[in-house]
Parts: structure tokens; C-alpha cells; sequence
């Protein structure tokens, strides 16, 4: 009878092998989400025009980026969306003439805080044909410069006010509105008085970036330059000086709000990280607070603000906001910012991982001029902010001469 053979491999060596498979499958897994590719995004040389190039992308998209200032206050805001609506008109039937109606191209258009975007959309298998689509897009620009406002601009703009005055009986919009007004103050004349003015600066060739996106884009930026003005940004950073005497206004609830304010510079200042995980900071501590609070942050072309509103039966017409802003500096700690830190990345690693999402901060970083290499250099840059630096952005904030409180008391 044979002798018996015993096993290569026994049992216990199965699960070895089987548990040194799975912790390799992990590592290498883990290495490759840290190593995670993001879009190439460039910029040509003394030109504002940024590009990402996709083969296979199903469309070539040119986004022209108008500037228009931060549309802060109330004013500001009917301005930029009076001029959402003229350029709308002024585009209105181009999309069907000729050269855009042969290379299949549709028109958009949208506002943002700071800017209004025109984004035109033509077919993949159209984007070798560069001398049509620099026809198009100077088509394009001649027909928003060319200023042609309409017999209803008045009218338009009443509806925008009556529509602007509805929204103001929110409280916390009320609040809100009386501060933006109180950081850039009223307009010297009627606003439609500056429309003109307003238009023309928002569509001049120095007023606009390019991003492109899609195939053979390279070649297509380097012909579509000259027809672009470069305007190099000379940001004003210092943000204006406010009175800090309280004010109150006139009660339209049966609850009582306090707004506390203060304005900030904007979005091309070299410490945004550190503003930006100070605030993230500071809304884990304002969740400790009993009364019901908000933070508001806006970060824009050359300006900016926070602003905190806080409702509650213990806010009152004579609160001071002063035992609470202590309050919240006494609590910061550096596990706190660390925590603040440790989300902004997760949530910056999530959203990255679809390209859509990446693709959607082009256009932020060639409006505000930021690196080419943003996406790359986050995570470094977000690490390298110390807690050291988040804790004296704090105490800027709210230790800060200029800030604003205003009361809306209740009935």
C-alpha cells in the first residue's frame, strides 16, 4: 500500500496566506485613494484663459467668466441680476445664426455671488474646428459689448424690488440686508443711474476669463488668446472699516434676533486655508451654544464678510455679544481644530473623487487666479496650516474693533 503523502499546504498555512492577501488588497488600496489623479488644469501665459483637456469627453465647453464685483448688499445684488437678465436678452436668438447654429453650440447662462457665466456648449466631433469657434466667440463678445438696453428696463428693475422687498420679511434677512448695506453703505445716485456703466465694465474684454474643457482644447486656447485681455488682479484686501456702534431695528417678529458682523478680505488673500478652517472651527463651537445660531461666511472677488446671528428667549434688545465671544475663545482647543481640519480634508477627498466635481472648480480657480495646482496641493497646504495660525484668525475675528452688532427685537 502507498505511503501516505501529507499536504503542501496545510490549514493553518491557508489562513496566513489568505490574511496577508487581504491586508495587501488594503494597503493597496489605500495607497491608490492618496494617490488619487486630479484633472490637469492649465493656464496660458499672460493670458486669461484656462484649460483642461479630456479626450473623450462628449462635448467642448467654453465658460466666459464676467466679473462683476461681490453683489453683497441690496443694490448690488438687483445690479448684477439686472444684468443676468440684459445680457439673457442680448443672447436671446443667437445660438440659431450662424456661426453657432453650424458647429451645433447652445447657450447658457448663470449668476453667482461675484460673477454671471456664459457657457457655450457645442458637440465633441466639432472641436477641431478652431477658426469657426474663434468666429463664435467673437461673435460672441462684439454682442455683449454691444450695450442695448430695452424701453422695460425700469419695469424689470421694480420687479426685481418688489421681489427683493418680499424676501426681506425674513428676519434673518432683514438682519442680514441692514449689514451688507452697513459694509459698502448706499449708492451716491438711483442705481439704474450706473447701470450703463455697471454693464459695460462687466463685459469688457479686461472683465472676462475663458475656461475650456473638453478635446483638443490646447491648440484651441492658444487661438482663442488674442481675443481675450489679460487683467491681472491688484486685489484691495483691506476690508472697510465699520462704526461698532450697536444698532436696532424695528421689530417684525415675535422673537428676538442679534446679528454680530464683521467684513474680511477676499477670496485671492494668500491665508483663505487658515480663514477658511477657522471658521469651520468656529461653527463646531457655536454648536455647543444653547441659543439657536448661524454662521454666515462669504469669501468673494476682493471682499468679504462673517456674520453670525443667534436667536433665543435669552437674546434680548440689551444683550452684548461680548460674554459670548469670549466665551468661544476660551473653548477653542486644538482638538477642535484639528477635528475641523480632519473634515474639511474627508469631505475634500470625497467630493474630489468623482471628475465632474473637480472639473467643477475650474472655474473658481481661473475667476480668483488661483495655482494650477490647487487640487494637487490641498491636502499639503491644509496640513501645513498650524492650529497655531487658526487660533490667532479667531481671535481676529472676534476680538475684531470693526465689528457690527444689530438687534431685531421682538414685539
Amino acid at each position: 500500500m502507498p505511503e501516505a503523502k501529507s499536504p503542501l499546504f496545510n490549514r493553518t498555512y491557508l489562513k496566513v496566506i489568505v490574511w496577508i492577501v487581504a491586508i495587501a488588497i488594503v494597503l493597496l488600496t489605500a495607497g491608490q485613494n492618496r494617490s488619487r489623479d486630479f484633472i490637469s488644469i492649465q493656464k496660458l501665459a499672460e493670458s486669461p484663459v484656462y484649460y483642461v483637456s479630456q479626450d473623450k469627453a462628449p462635448y467642448l465647453q467654453l465658460r466666459f467668466l464676467l466679473r462683476t464685483g461681490a453683489a453683497i448688499n441690496g443694490d448690488q445684488q438687483l445690479l448684477q441680476q439686472l444684468l443676468l437678465q440684459q445680457l439673457q436678452q442680448q443672447l436671446a436668438g443667437l445660438a440659431t445664426q450662424p456661426p453657432f447654429s453650424q458647429l451645433g453650440t447652445k447657450l447658457a447662462s448663470e449668476a453667482s455671488d461675484d460673477r454671471i457665466t456664459i457657457v457655450a456648449t457645442l458637440p465633441a466631433d466639432r472641436s477641431g474646428e478652431h477658426a469657426a469657434i474663434a468666429e463664435m466667440t467673437t461673435t460672441l463678445l462684439q454682442q455683449l459689448s454691444n450695450y442695448q438696453p430695452g424701453d422695460d428696463l425700469e419695469k424689470r428693475w421694480e420687479r426685481l424690488e418688489a421681489e427683493q422687498y418680499l424676501n426681506l420679511k425674513d428676519p434673518e434677512s432683514r438682519l442680514l440686508n441692514h449689514f451688507s448695506n452697513l459694509l459698502n453703505g448706499p449708492l451716491s445716485v438711483h442705481p439704474l443711474q450706473r447701470f450703463a456703466d455697471f454693464y459695460r465694465n462687466s463685459t469688457s474684454e479686461g472683465a472676462v476669463t475663458l475656461t475650456l474643457q473638453g478635446p483638443a482644447v490646447v491648440a484651441l486656447a492658444e487661438t482663442l488668446a488674442p481675443l481675450l485681455q489679460d487683467s491681472s488682479i491688484t486685489p484691495s484686501l483691506t476690508p472697510p472699516s465699520l462704526t461698532s456702534t450697536p444698532v436696532q431695528l424695528e421689530p417684525v417678529s415675535n422673537q428676538a434676533y442679534k446679528l454680530w458682523g464683521i467684513a474680511l478680505p477676499g477670496r485671492q488673500q494668500q491665508d483663505f486655508l487658515s480663514e477658511l478652517l477657522a471658521v469651520r472651527t468656529l461653527q463646531q463651537l457655536l454648536q455647543q451654544h444653547q441659543a439657536t445660531s448661524r454662521l454666515i461666511w462669504k469669501s468673494l472677488d476682493k471682499q468679504g464678510y462673517l456674520a453670525m446671528i443667534l436667536q433665543g428667549p435669552e437674546i434680548k434688545a440689551d444683550t452684548d455679544l461680548t460674554a459670548l465671544l469670549e466665551s468661544l475663545q476660551a473653548q477653542l482647543s486644538d482638538e477642535l481644530i484639528d477635528k475641523a481640519r480632519t473634515t474639511l480634508q474627508t469631505n475634500f477627498d470625497t467630493l474630489m473623487e468623482q471628475t465632474d466635481n473637480q472639473l467643477g472648480l475650474l472655474d473658481t480657480i481661473a475667476f480668483y487666479q488661483l495655482p494650477t495646482d490647487y487640487l494637487n496641493s490641498f491636502e499639503d497646504r491644509l496640513r501645513q496650516t498650524s492650529n497655531s495660525q487658526v487660533r490667532q484668525t479667531i481671535s481676529s475675528f472676534l476680538n475684531n474693533p470693526g465689528r457690527y452688532q444689530i438687534t431685531l427685537p421682538a414685539y
